[in-house]
């Protein structure tokens, strides 16, 4: 009867499914600048973290979600790898670990990490944090954005 304590294979991948949407509404809020769609993906207290290693030096920060904003005429497109990325799930909390390619205004910047941690509300899974690489070297194979 252990077995039946165990989510279902199907439920696993219903939430996995919802998990990568939360991240895709991210990416596309991201690059259309639409801060009602950023505002309903985050929690109201949520955090971003981001690690920036240049010339041997390694600059860690935070950021607050909701005063991010792009550059007037800077369009930023980030798009998630098709390989490697891995979602873990426990009950109502979840990470997301997902290498990514960002350009901005169709000029190729870097390439990194995004780790999202997820908590789900009555409301739906929600990003609770998103810590960040922001690499300049060693991106591999640089894809066509999507």
């Amino acid at each position: 009867m252990l077995w039946s304590f165990m989510p279902s294979m199907s439920q696993q991948a219903s939430e996995k499914k919802e998990l990568l949407q939360v991240v895709q509404q991210f990416f596309d809020a991201l690059e259309k600048q639409d801060t009602l769609a950023w505002n309903k993906i985050f929690l109201k207290d949520a955090r971003n973290f981001y690690l920036v290693e240049r010339d041997d030096s390694i600059r860690t920060g935070m950021q607050d979600p909701f005063s991010f904003r792009s550059k007037p005429g800077e369009i930023i497109k980030e798009r998630m790898r098709d390989s490697d990325v891995t979602v873990q799930v426990h009950q109502n909390i979840a990470a997301v670990w997902a290498p990514y390619d960002l350009w901005i205004n169709d000029t190729y910047s870097h390439c990194g990490v995004d780790v999202f941690t997820l908590l789900k509300s009555s409301e739906g899974w929600k990003i609770a944090s998103l810590s960040f690489t922001v690499e300049k070297e060693g991106c591999g194979n640089i894809p066509q954005k999507k």
